[in-house]
């Protein structure tokens, strides 16, 4: 460890604000307690109408009258598309992609959208258009409705640009950059890193810097109507209780703000972006042997742990968050957070997703038997949210502010805790009941067959319940194979050790994501536009969903005929 090692261990779930506490002692809580806290009496305590932003916004009046003027029909949807050119970062990605496939099917009198997409010329970004975008099974429904003039519509309707966020006019060509800067009406920012312990230096640069150059360009653009940035709602870092819909600004940080609420007098330095910067670019000259990347990633947490993150990721994108509120002048901005994004719930088509997501891998080393125990609290909240809905509440989004292009920042949670609560012990229940009924088949045609997950709050009883049951499991008698077999187990605790650490703030999370932006949304929106862009997770029945959707599709479009290390 390089900075406060003494200070803040990476191995603690102690809070920091105890940490600078004389008498914190008694700081433990029941978890149990607050997971089972009612949502009845959360609701009437907590609820109220209008969300607090800390934002100037114009009033719900003139909101409606506004909205009123531009569509007859609920906000207006597919008709605020009509004729946009957007531009669209990270294109390629998950959320990106299942974006585009709906703007496209539902908004298909769009103008252009350019992506955005890392490559050496022109014909190499076609060719990811084409194998990542054109020929994705995401697409074949798009592809069916418009049959032979499908590979047309794309070409008129997608214009793939050779470009990098984290540059200068992101990367394009000087006369494209120009061209694109005159024509288009809207930016949705999907570009980040979102690996939990990436190096600190590669982080901010993905989802810090890249979000400046894109303010930077943004300010070139004479129609923009609105930029769209997507942040995560564990952004909100080690808060605790009812989350509010808040915008960061640049210095807060969330141990400041813990101690502040404790002992005002006692001081705790500001957040500073370009001291951050400073430090990894001395560290980049000094350093220069094979350690460093494993000292960046080491960096990354520490820094995190000390201003009051779980881990370099939110850590970073709230710093993002940060940098898009002082620079956006008169831009009009919507930033989105959404908690866990997984499978489509239903467009367009129920399971579809891509790679693995955040609790994909629980589920994979539980279907092998691998993952007998959790290092978690059985009744802490896991919120998740499918991807269909995020992408219906982003168009539903840019919709409303667009029309009203008020130069404001909004802030949405995409979230569930706060209107559909599932605990860790339900979903590994529903993990349970499909491999019950439904065996994982290993190379050797051998079933596996599950038992039910037990859950630890110490890594210690985690780690030797998992030597235990892979020794039963795995009785050698010949004295040559111990060894090897050994081994092989230390390599695979080793890496449930890791796992386990990277989740363990999810896992203990103790956070409501307050949502009521999106309920308001949804109240925008006529009865069709609820149908056609639903949002509501109230209507998801979780066990449901694993079984007969999540879990299917994990394994049909990215687990089938994939050896996964």
């Amino acid at each position: 460890m390089l900075l406060f090692k003494n200070i803040f261990p990476l191995n603690t779930r102690e809070h920091t604000y105890n940490l600078f506490s004389q008498n914190h002692g008694n700081h433990k809580k029941s978890r149990k307690n607050l997971c089972y806290m009612k949502y009845e009496n959360f609701e009437k305590k907590y609820y109220q109408p209008k969300v607090v932003t800390n934002v100037e916004a114009i009033t719900m009046e003139n909101e409606k009258e506004i909205i009123s003027q531009k569509s007859n029909n609920g906000i207006g949807i597919v008709n605020f598309f009509e004729g946009k050119n957007i531009l669209v970062t990270g294109a390629t990605g998950f959320l990106a992609k299942a974006l585009i496939e709906k703007m496209l099917r539902t908004t298909p009198k769009v103008n252009k959208i350019y992506l955005l997409i890392r490559a050496k010329d022109k014909e190499a970004a076609f060719l990811r258009l084409k194998n990542e975008i054109m020929e994705s099974e995401l697409f074949k429904y798009l592809e069916e409705m418009h049959g032979e003039s499908y590979k047309l519509f794309i070409k008129n309707k997608l214009v793939p640009i050779v470009g990098n966020i984290y540059e200068p006019n992101l990367g394009m060509d000087i006369i494209i950059s120009q061209k694109i800067a005159q024509e288009i009406d809207l930016i949705v920012d999907s570009a980040a890193i979102t690996t939990f312990d990436e190096r600190y230096d590669l982080a901010l640069n993905a989802n810090v810097n890249g979000p400046y150059q894109l303010m930077m360009f943004a300010k070139k653009c004479k129609k923009l109507k609105l930029l769209m940035h997507y942040s995560t709602a564990y952004a909100n870092g080690e808060r605790e209780g009812i989350i509010l819909e808040k915008p960061f600004t640049m210095g807060e940080s969330i141990t400041k703000e813990k101690i502040t609420s404790i002992s005002p007098f006692i001081e705790f330095p500001s957040l500073d972006v370009e001291n951050e910067m400073d430090l990894i670019s001395k560290l980049k000259k000094n350093i220069k042997n094979k350690c460093l990347d494993q000292i960046m990633k080491d960096l990354g947490l520490e820094r995190a742990k000390l201003y009051g993150w779980q881990d370099t990721y939110t850590f970073t994108k709230a710093i993002g968050e940060m940098l898009i509120n002082s620079m956006r002048d008169e831009i009009p901005i919507l930033i989105l957070r959404p908690s866990i994004i997984i499978s489509s719930y239903k467009e367009p088509f129920p399971g579809w997703i891509q790679g693995f997501r955040t609790i994909d891998p629980l589920i994979y080393f539980y279907q092998k038997g691998d993952l007998p125990c959790i290092l978690g609290d059985p009744n802490g909240l896991v919120d998740l949210v499918p991807v269909d809905m995020v992408v219906n509440a982003t168009m539903a989004a840019i919709a409303k502010y667009g029309y009203l292009q008020n130069p404001e920042l909004n802030i949405y949670h995409l979230t569930s805790t706060f209107t559909n609560p599932v605990s860790f012990s339900q979903i590994f229940d529903y993990f349970y009941d499909f491999f019950k009924l439904f065996p994982f088949v290993n190379s050797k045609g051998d079933t596996i067959e599950v038992k039910k997950v037990r859950f630890f709050d110490k890594i210690s009883d985690f780690e030797n319940y998992i030597w235990e049951v892979l020794s039963k499991q795995h009785e050698v008698q010949d004295e040559k194979e111990v060894a090897k077999i050994q081994m092989r187990f230390k390599r695979k605790v080793k890496y449930l050790k890791h796992i386990s650490k990277l989740y363990e703030p999810y896992m203990f999370y103790k956070g409501w994501f307050h949502n009521g932006n999106m309920q308001k949304l949804m109240g925008d929106m006529s009865e069709e536009e609820k149908i056609s862009f639903e949002i509501d997770v109230t209507k998801i029945n979780w066990r449901n969903y694993f079984v007969k959707t999540h879990i299917p599709g994990l394994q049909k479009y990215v687990l089938e005929g994939k050896k996964i290390n």
